[in-house]
């Protein structure tokens, strides 16, 4: 147990220091990514300091000079927004808080485009402190203090936060939500709901999702704590409506849509996903669009968006300082997420991170959806969860010692035991079984509403790369799976009566060969074609197969590809004629 002296004194001690430390690291980026500086002064003045600093406390990471910071993405306009601001409550294409706190950062710095990297990295920084906060409440500070020093010192977090998008803040307010609503869970006062209502609002005005991790907070808590806290509940919805209505009102008025900063994104996306013809839709419907034309498809997407996509994108940034320490804490966040599910405020904090990703999983298939930053505020949860796990898995093991009174385990209550474990045992074999068998339905739905899918080696192909295959390599930015002599078979799904054109993406393992580069196409047996292996550095070999309607039982075939040397497989196409 900590004594009250360290939580007042040292833990917060400890915090300002992670704090500093994590600044110093994000200057170190800021001067060598966009610097040197000549203003404003006062920022100038620190580069020298902050250089010898760096030089002597971090590691020499190296930052790729930028001589045009911001061009080409959300901050160049993000400026331009902040500049012309005149009325926080305005009707724009942006909520309005970012653009302010940048206009305030462009103050201090004598309206020079650094005030909103600044800005980022400020708010990357009280993301920090609002992690600490979250953990110790949930916790102790010892679990505050560990996921905000990992959240500082990760590469990943260091990078984006220089660049000027507004993910910092957000993170801040979602995370600062969290800990505002589980403080009102605990103590549902009116002072509570006051802070949990004017967070979210804040939260809301920098995203308008937020609404996604706000929603699941408020119908759980009336769901699980019923009348005793509705009036309560009441003040903290009351308090969020007053702080974002009048940006709505404003939006409908100027506009027609009260919602137009999010609604007006949607023809990005879709021409981002190749419509042409891009009509005027809502968010919504955009969605509800998705599960309507490819319904499996569209779940796996969003299932994926929600449970995996912003998993598996974070870690590699703590391997920057030591190799698998990042895969260490991840699996640790999975086992604190999964033990939440016994805690009351555990579960309390799932239904709130789980439903702040829900906008993102529609979205992240998009080129650009997935980028790291977009789900920054996910860390600091996997964080929490991670070093939540390890804390208690301590103090078990503390109860446990020879020193305490122990039970004999017929005085155990093994219901306690193996009923959480066929829990989890039963949720590992849902999501296996989702992992392996969704890519089939989805090929299936594929061909059945548009005639064409492509069957691309990776973590979820082991259904259709039946037998000869490698594991996975990857080459910059390509996955493929090697076939040794004498081949390799892959499963494929050809659900109709006709000719379909299958295209392959391969290349020899050596390409100084000039010999047997030949792979033999069969279907079920019955020859089909001789591709030729070419070699270009430049790009990945392509090959057309024609499979004839009169050779084949609609169904799944057996496609076998035989060669007397090595090649690689990227994907294969398959599209009807």
């Amino acid at each position: 147990m900590l004594s009250p002296r360290w939580r007042t004194l040292v833990a917060p001690a400890l915090l300002l220091c992670i704090v500093l430390y994590a600044a110093l690291l994000r200057l170190d980026a800021l001067f060598t990514s966009y610097g040197p500086y000549d203003q404003p002064r006062w920022l100038a003045a620190m580069q020298p300091a902050v250089g010898a600093a760096a030089s002597a406390m971090t590691p020499d990471w190296p930052w790729r000079h930028d001589d045009t910071p911001y061009v080409g993405g959300d901050p160049i306009n993000y400026l331009k927004f902040a500049r012309a601001m005149r009325n926080f409550y305005a009707a724009h294409v942006r909520e309005p808080m970012f653009p302010a706190v940048t206009r305030i950062g462009l103050m201090f710095t004598g309206d020079e485009d650094v005030g909103i990297s600044l800005t980022s990295i400020l708010f990357g920084l009280l993301t920090l402190v609002a992690t600490y906060a979250l953990g110790t409440l949930v916790a102790s500070p010892m679990v505050g203090l560990a996921a905000a020093a990992m959240l500082g010192i990760d590469h990943s977090a260091v990078y984006w936060a220089i660049g000027g998008w507004r993910d910092e803040l957000f993170a801040f307010f979602a995370v600062s939500c969290a800990w505002a609503w589980v403080r009102f869970a605990r103590h549902p006062t009116r002072a509570n709901a006051l802070l949990a209502g004017a967070l979210s609002g804040g939260a809301c005005l920098t995203r308008i999702t937020t609404i996604a991790l706000i929603a699941p907070a408020v119908i759980w808590l009336l769901a699980t704590r019923g009348a005793h806290i509705r009036r309560e509940l009441a003040i903290a919805v009351g308090v969020m409506a007053v702080v974002v209505a009048p940006f709505l009102i404003n939006c409908a008025i100027a506009t027609g849509d009260p919602f137009y900063a999010i609604n007006n994104h949607t023809d990005f996306y879709l021409k981002r996903e190749g419509v042409k013809d891009v009509r005027p839709i809502s968010a919504v419907a955009y969605s509800v669009d998705k599960f309507e034309s490819r319904p499996i498809a569209a779940t796996d997407n969003a299932v994926r968006g929600v449970f995996v996509y912003p998993f598996a994108n974070k870690w590699v940034g703590l391997d920057r300082w030591y190799p698998g320490l990042g895969m260490a804490l991840a699996y640790l966040a999975i086992a604190g997420l999964v033990a939440w599910l016994w805690s009351a405020e555990g579960r309390l904090l799932l239904v709130m991170f789980f439903g702040s990703l829900v906008p993102f999983s529609m979205t992240w298939t998009v080129l650009g959806g997935a980028e790291w930053r977009l789900t920054f505020f996910a860390y600091a949860f996997y964080l929490i969860a991670a070093f939540w796990f390890v804390d208690r898995t301590a103090r078990v093991v503390r109860s446990a010692l020879p020193s305490r009174e122990k039970r004999s385990w017929a005085q155990v209550d093994r219901r306690r035991i193996f009923r959480p474990a066929s829990i989890v045992l039963g949720l590992m074999l849902v999501a296996v079984a989702w992992w392996i068998a969704v890519p089939y339905a989805v090929t299936r739905e594929a061909l059945h509403y548009e005639g064409a899918t492509s069957i691309v080696a990776g973590p979820r192909d082991r259904w259709f790369f039946a037998r000869g295959w490698s594991g996975l390599v990857v080459e910059g930015n390509v996955t493929f799976r090697l076939a040794a002599p004498p081949g390799a078979d892959l499963r494929i799904l050809l659900p109709e009566a006709r000719s379909y054109a299958l295209t392959l993406r391969a290349d020899p393992v050596d390409p100084s060969a000039s010999a047997g580069r030949v792979v033999q196409v069969a279907l079920n047996g019955t020859h089909i074609d001789d591709l030729v292996l070419d070699w270009n550095p430049e790009r990945v070999g392509q090959y057309q197969v024609t499979v004839p309607a009169g050779i084949f039982t609609p169904g799944h075939q057996r496609l076998e590809l035989r060669s007397a040397t090595p090649f690689k497989l990227w994907y294969v196409q398959i599209a009807a004629l």
